[in-house]
């Protein structure tokens, strides 16, 4: 075995002992979707009212709705195309470490709606979102906590800029955020589609 063909057998390896410990359904496509309905979301306030709690309510509510849906049924998805249990052991250590993020986001939006602050929401669900990828970052791939840390730091920069920028910040954060996820998440797709075909072939 030259040394070329031992660094493959070694890097295969590295792949499937992370595979053991880490949730491996997150999909690229999912990230992408979310990434251009957050900015989609944000330029809909060029005709929107942002201070219209309706309006708010239903730009940012469709948003997430869709984000949902997309990580959902791509995780099913590639759960099927690889033959991998979706309701997996890292799916549930996974949902349980978001889970203290998602009810704080809840309560602060309801709490933030109900006293007329919902234009101050966008920093608040950005440092929830931060807390949630950091929790989850022992059993996600690397580039999640890199997000988290980012969103973190964001969100507390969007709350010090105050509400007049919070929507722009919201498009660019979680727009690009995602859409950069995306990227990466889809050359370590492809990297591990190389790889599988790397093991099949040996």
């Amino acid at each position: 075995m030259d040394a070329r063909q031992a660094a493959q057998t070694l890097e295969v390896i590295r792949t499937l002992m992370e595979r053991t410990c880490q949730y491996q359904l997150l999909t690229a496509r999912a990230s992408l979707v979310a990434g251009s309905l957050a900015g989609a979301g944000a330029l809909a306030f060029f005709w929107l009212d942002a201070a219209n709690p309706w309006h708010f309510g239903l730009v940012w509510g469709i948003v997430f709705a869709g984000s949902l849906l997309a990580t959902t049924a791509g995780t099913v998805l590639r759960g099927r195309a690889s033959g991998e249990q979706v309701w997996s052991r890292q799916a549930r250590t996974v949902l349980l470490a978001l889970t203290p993020s998602l009810v704080a986001a809840l309560a602060l939006t309801v709490f933030f709606f109900a006293q007329g602050w919902q234009q101050w929401l966008p920093g608040v669900w950005m440092l929830c979102y931060g807390q949630g990828a950091l929790a989850t970052s022992a059993y996600a791939p690397t580039s999640i906590r890199w997000l988290g840390i980012a969103v973190l730091l964001l969100g507390g920069a969007t709350l010090a800029l105050g509400s007049v920028w919070s929507i722009w910040a919201m498009g660019v954060v979680f727009g690009l955020g995602h859409l950069t996820l995306g990227a990466v998440l889809l050359a370590q797709e492809r990297r591990q589609t190389q790889l599988r075909l790397h093991r099949s072939v040996a």
